[in-house]
């Protein structure tokens, strides 16, 4: 029996996994879901400071009713097939008794449908409410993700929905008359069988379109029958735009882009059509369903769609710009530089709007570190998975000749009493990762929180406690690196050296500063919005707001976390709201001894949100606004209304100070960006270069190409395969060709 132990012992593969966000995580969890794994692998978790997560980690603040600190606003989409279907076998694992917080993935993320787009004209804003139905009863994770003929019908039945719900009666009674159509539409509507309901309606060429699109489902994919069908689809919808152009700004007696001036939601609905025709058109034009959308990748997709056509009326739209906001697609960070590739784009725009279940989006019922890591450490932990906390990656030293990875240099950042670290704690029943590590786990735990030390930090003056190297055949026969993009050229020189892919990579995918703030108020949402004296119809669920003022575009009412923080009776907030945006680069990059440089780039972020309150806020909530002072000045933000405050003058930003807000500089924080030309320089989760070298993170080559837990979740799944030959399915790895 002896004998036997000691033979499987050494016949275990030794995993080395450096990292713990997204796809590190989902390495792990893949590895160890594989068949009679705990004989194959013995695998190891090496993450700098004290948390799992990278980009996405959150921690509790202790000091402050363990209130929920993130790294900025996820939100989940309900075409994360691959993310909602590792989370589904997760929580199962998990096994949480019936009344335990998060008990199921459900309790863990709640549908969310109401989005703001914001739109600005004549000095002002204006919103437009979007609650996309959802379609069908699939459930996000199933797998089930429709031919690219029914993408292409959703595309055309959402804006059927969008004009049906929205466009003015005088302008849908104006838009019939089938009988003067061309005698090739009417041939197009005779061959089709168009239902005399559907002739008679506003949107007929819609519904030949959709007859069209659907008729190809009985044809090939990517075949010349499929293909014809589809330009006469093109035809049909530009007929109808051509249409509803003409009709718009005749009786409105005003030219289309003027249009916003006198009527926005219609300006929207035309320019909406437009971008849904030139999608459509430039889909079928460049043969999508046949050559994939990695061909369009060389061109921004600003640029694609002009080069079909496409006017400024919907380049400029609200729905396209928001597009761009919500990856951050801004080179630099600058938004007089956006750039995301016309392909990558593409795929994902018809991915997010047209595949989702069950909602259009999931909002997660705690932080994303107790929503996702936490569960994912208790599984992996219990399963065997051994976590080495404050290790931090110095190096990854490739052989030689350049074949295999022979070393990992370790910091050692802090030393554990006990030999192992906790590095969870309950609030209110539910394990979550703190703000700050656990101090009185660590022999300098003491010194750490004096000096208040960020060990997160590439900035950092403290001295590591000690170093060691992994060797290969010693410590690590195979290494995952999970560590984010911007981190590899840190850790990663040799290989660049080595390997001209490296290289390439490393100059072409580019990456991004972020920032974001988070303010807790002793208002609830329905009263600030509510002008003084005036009345506001509550919202039917609390909202997402996307285009709004730079740079922090993209806001949420996060209200709904309130009873997962821990806050005193007497101190209890109304509302929580998010706020994020990109965070523009400087000319000169920071020495990494410049320790000065966190704390400024912090302040910066400070003032910007505070001097965006005053300045944007009275759009958002009327009911924050108080007069200006001295006497004379404009109207301006009422910090009064910050939980914590402890100020009467509503002038004074002192109670900002008691927010929280981040600016995400370090190299494991920055977001990747897809810009142009950029995603044939990503390298697959298996072919790093190295025969024992698998990648994993959004910064990879998959099925999207852009930063979301999707991308991060398919990659992982494929570091795994690479290894142990699971999970056999990536879903949606090979879109649109299956």
């Amino acid at each position: 029996m002896a004998g036997g132990q000691m033979t499987t012992e050494l016949t275990r593969k030794k995993i080395a996994i450096l990292g713990g966000g997204v796809g590190a995580m989902t390495a792990a969890f893949e590895l160890t879901e594989s068949p009679d794994w705990q004989d194959k692998y013995e695998i190891t978790v090496y993450q700098m400071g004290w948390r799992l997560g990278g980009k996405g980690a959150s921690g509790r603040n202790r000091a402050a009713s363990d209130r929920i600190e993130e790294h900025g606003l996820h939100l989940w989409f309900g075409y994360y097939e691959n993310a909602f279907n590792i989370m589904q076998r997760c929580y199962s694992a998990l096994g949480r008794k019936p009344g335990d917080p998060l008990q199921t993935w459900q309790d863990a993320f709640h549908k969310h449908s109401l989005f703001v787009l914001c739109q600005y004209s004549d000095t002002s804003w204006s919103d437009w409410h979007i609650s996309p139905p959802a379609i069908g009863h699939d459930v996000p994770g199933d797998g089930k993700i429709p031919p690219f003929w029914e993408i292409l019908d959703r595309l055309l039945g959402a804006l059927h929905w969008h004009l049906d719900e929205n466009l003015p009666e005088n302008l849908k009674i104006a838009m019939r008359g089938w009988q003067n159509f061309p005698h090739w539409l009417h041939g197009v509507m005779e061959h089709v069988g168009l239902a005399q309901a559907h002739k008679d309606s506003a949107m007929a060429e819609i519904h030949a379109a959709r007859e069209l699109i659907q008729g190809s489902a009985s044809t090939a994919h990517g075949s010349a029958e499929m293909q014809a069908l589809h330009l006469k689809a093109v035809e049909a919808l530009g007929h109808f735009l051509e249409r509803l152009r003409g009709i718009v700004q005749s009786e409105l007696a005003i030219a289309i882009e003027r249009v916003i001036g006198v009527e926005q939601v219609v300006h929207r609905l035309v320019a909406l059509t437009e971008l849904g025709y030139y999608f459509l058109k430039g889909i079928t034009a460049d043969d999508v369903a046949n050559k994939g959308f990695d061909q369009l990748d060389h061109l921004d997709l600003r640029e694609w769609l002009a080069g079909h056509g496409a006017t400024p009326l919907s380049l400029n739209c609200d729905a396209l710009r928001v597009a761009y906001e919500s990856i951050f697609a801004y080179e630099n960070g600058s938004y007089a530089r956006p750039n995301l590739a016309a392909g990558t784009g593409l795929r994902g725009l018809l991915r997010l709007c047209f595949t989702f279940k069950g909602a259009f989006a999931y909002k997660m019922q705690a932080g994303m570190g107790d929503t996702l890591f936490a569960p994912f450490y208790l599984v992996l932990k219990q399963r065997g998975v051994n976590f080495n906390f404050f290790t931090r990656v110095e190096e990854v030293v490739p052989s030689s000749d350049g074949t295999q990875i022979d070393a990992i240099r370790i910091a050692q950042q802090a030393t554990v009493k006990n030999g192992s670290y906790d590095p969870l704690y309950n609030v209110k029943g539910l394990p979550c990762w703190p703000s700050t590590p656990l101090y009185d786990q660590l022999v300098e735990g003491d010194a750490l929180k004096k000096d208040r030390v960020n060990l997160e930090s590439n900035w950092s003056s403290w001295n590591d406690v000690g170093h060691q190297t992994l060797k290969l055949g010693v410590d690590f026969d195979e290494v995952v690196l999970g560590i984010s993009l911007g981190a590899i050229p840190y850790v990663c020189p040799e290989l660049i050296r080595q390997k001209s892919a490296w290289q390439a990579m490393t100059q072409n995918v580019k990456t991004i500063k972020t920032q974001a703030f988070q303010i807790w108020t002793n208002k609830t949402t329905d009263q600030l919005r509510t002008p003084p004296g005036g009345e506001v119809k509550p919202y039917p669920e609390a909202p997402v707001y996307g285009g709004f003022a730079q740079p922090h575009n993209t806001c949420a009412d996060m209200s709904h976390l309130i009873t997962r923080e821990n806050w005193p009776a007497e101190n209890t907030p109304k509302g929580i709201y998010y706020f994020c945006g990109p965070l523009i680069e400087s000319t000169l990059q920071p020495l990494s001894n410049d320790y000065a440089y966190p704390a400024a780039q912090s302040a910066a972020v400070s003032i910007r949100a505070t001097q965006w309150l005053r300045s944007n806020t009275q759009f958002l909530f009327p009911g924050a606004i108080s007069a200006g002072y001295p006497g004379g000045f404009s109207d301006t933000f009422d910090f009064g209304i910050l939980i914590n405050s402890g100020t009467e003058s509503p002038m004074v930003d002192e109670d900002f100070n008691l927010q929280f807000w981040r600016a995400n500089i370090d190299p494991s924080e920055r977001y990747v960006l897809s810009v142009k030309g950029s995603s044939q320089y990503r390298l697959r989760a298996d072919d790093a270069g190295y025969t024992n070298l698998k990648l994993a993170g959004d910064w990879t080559f998959t099925g999207l190409n852009y930063g979301c837990v999707e991308a991060a979740t398919m990659s992982g799944m494929e570091a795994a395969r690479a290894i142990c030959g699971y999970p056999k399915i990536i879903f949606g790895e090979n879109f649109p060709n299956g």
